[in-house]
């Protein structure tokens, strides 16, 4: 195991780091073990991170720049307002006694216009030029980045066991790291901060790379690292958590505080797994039978649901209107707008069942929200993905949330859920609220509908399902009648579509002509359920 300079040097400039962020709102402490053949490095990396949304907040990150003698260029993107800040960092990396540190500057923000995370690092030394690197999210599976095309082929099967992860598949994913538009790395999200030694795979991974067993496979990581290119090949193990006490002394205290810290979070964290009901094994999205059922030629359904591509049902002030584009246009977004008052402007949204994306794009410019969407369909993910909005791939029966969220939304969409109690109850413990309009069946027994997509329950169903799960409910109202006007207009819209060979299209024509010929009745018989529980 490889010392990289003396503990006095690594205490001085632990210690301008304390001059700096102390006291200063709360900070993230952070360090690395770096696997390379037959050597690791245990000592030398730190980094530590402020939270902040403006200039004021995150100052202490510009004056510990200023005083680690950052270049213009890192200052600048410091204090630079687009990407919204949302965490910065700074790290100092100790490698070689003979030679000054490294400085890495990590900016963490939201692009303005669609509040997608937007993360890039700088890598400096005192007097050369500063290195720009770019980072990019993927949740896994990613319909068009496969990680394992990017390592090196002898750390492909190591690499497999931890993508294979079950908690890894069904709430997280991965960082890209581009250097001049090549990924040089790949970094995997962790949140659940696991022992490294239990980790599937990370062991095979580093005897791969050649490293030494040894204290690392103790560590309750949050992330990890590994090098796609250069040499030689690496694997760096992350341990973070909040600053808690005072500054640490020296990084034997700083090491120690931090797993102590990653610690008690990993018991939180496990303590809240634990109360999960038991979910059925994660799903490649393509092997559901929805997936390519609601994909399709954008083209064609921008057709059908019009310009914005809101694919559920409007609100009309006139139950009786036969709406032409614009009313139609209007109600689908008085749709959205009338939820508002429900979901938390600034918060973060968590919209199930996501469509493509007309609502997450209005939810975000009005309410200034981070939303991100859940689609099980290719098409829509690439279509919203395609506008750099926040969305994820998978199905919602057994993925878990990706964090925790102020809303979940479901507008329409709990209706194709097979096990809607579970779903509720996953989402009660990562949502705070939930808002949805839930498409139900009151004259007839439960069961497949609309070419077997869509799993119908009854309104009286419903509302036990959410008590069952723990949902206070705090406001109910059939909107049917207002939304009614919605299948004229898709009616309309389809009679002028010639037939197609998309099975969603059809579906939804035949359904639209049914409910048609007694659209009053139907309407009395199959509520939609505006529904909002905390």
């Amino acid at each position: 195991m490889t010392e990289p300079t003396s503990d006095p040097e690594r205490g001085a400039w632990l210690a301008r780091m304390g001059r700096a962020l102390a006291g200063h709102g709360p900070v993230q402490l952070e360090f690395s073990h770096r696997l390379a053949p037959g050597d690791v490095r245990a000592r030398g990396r730190f980094t530590g991170w402020l939270a902040g949304t403006d200039r004021r907040s995150l100052a202490p990150i510009a004056a510990l720049l200023r005083d680690l003698g950052a270049p213009d260029v890192v200052l600048a993107a410091q204090r630079a307002e687009e990407p919204v800040p949302a965490r910065q960092g700074v790290a100092i990396a100790i490698a070689d006694p003979s030679e000054s540190p490294e400085f890495r500057f990590y900016r963490h923000g939201r692009a303005a216009s669609t509040l997608a995370e937007r993360y890039d690092a700088w890598r400096w030394r005192p007097g050369r030029t500063a290195r720009c690197s770019r980072y990019d999210f993927h949740f896994v599976p990613d319909p068009e980045r496969d990680p394992l095309t990017l390592v090196r082929p002898e750390h492909r099967d190591g690499l497999a066991d931890l993508l294979a992860d079950d908690r890894f598949r069904r709430l997280s994913g991965f960082w890209s790291r581009e250097d001049d538009g090549a990924v040089v790395q790949l970094d995997l999200a962790l949140p659940w901060l696991p022992r490294a030694g239990a980790l599937p795979g990370l062991r095979a991974l580093a005897r791969q790379i050649g490293a030494p067993e040894g204290p690392w496979l103790d560590l309750p990581i949050r992330h990890l690292a590994l090098a796609t290119a250069g040499h030689p090949p690496t694997l760096t193990l992350y341990v973070q958590a909040p600053l808690r006490g005072p500054w640490p002394a020296d990084e034997d205290a700083l090491q120690a505080g931090v797993v102590a810290g990653a610690r008690a979070l990993q018991t939180a964290v496990e303590a809240e797994l634990s109360r999960l009901p038991q979910l059925p094994p994660p799903l490649a999205p393509e092997r559901s039978e929805l997936d390519g059922f609601y994909g399709g030629a954008v083209d064609r359904w921008r057709a059908i649901l019009g310009e914005d591509l809101h694919y559920h049902a409007g609100i009309f002030a006139d139950p009786d209107v036969d709406p032409d584009d614009a009313t139609f246009t209007a109600a689908s977004r008085r749709a959205v707008t009338e939820l508002y008052e429900h979901l938390p402007a600034g918060g973060r949204i968590y919209d199930v069942g996501c469509g493509w994306g007309g609502p997450q794009a209005m939810i975000v410019r009005d309410l200034r929200a981070q939303c991100l969407g859940l689609t099980v369909s290719r098409g829509q993910w690439q279509h919203i993905r395609a506008a750099g909005l926040p969305v994820r791939w998978g199905d919602a029966e057994s993925t878990l949330p990706p964090g925790r969220f102020d809303a979940a939304l479901l507008l329409e969409s709990l209706s194709h859920i097979r096990d809607k109690e579970r779903l509720l109850q996953v989402l009660r413990a990562s949502c705070r609220r939930l808002v949805m309009r839930v498409n139900c069946q009151d004259a007839a027994p439960p069961g497949p509908a609309f070419a077997g997509s869509m799993h119908m329950i009854s309104s009286a169903q419903l509302r036990r399902s959410l008590e069952a799960s723990g949902w206070r409910i705090v406001h109910w109202r059939d909107r049917r009648r207002e939304a009614l006007p919605s299948v004229r207009g898709w009616h309309r819209r389809l009679s002028a579509l010639p037939p197609t060979d998309d099975a969603h299209v059809e579906a939804l024509r035949t359904w639209c002509a049914r409910v048609m010929k007694m659209p009053r009745a139907w309407a009395d018989h199959n509520p939609l359920i505006e529904v909002v529980a905390d």
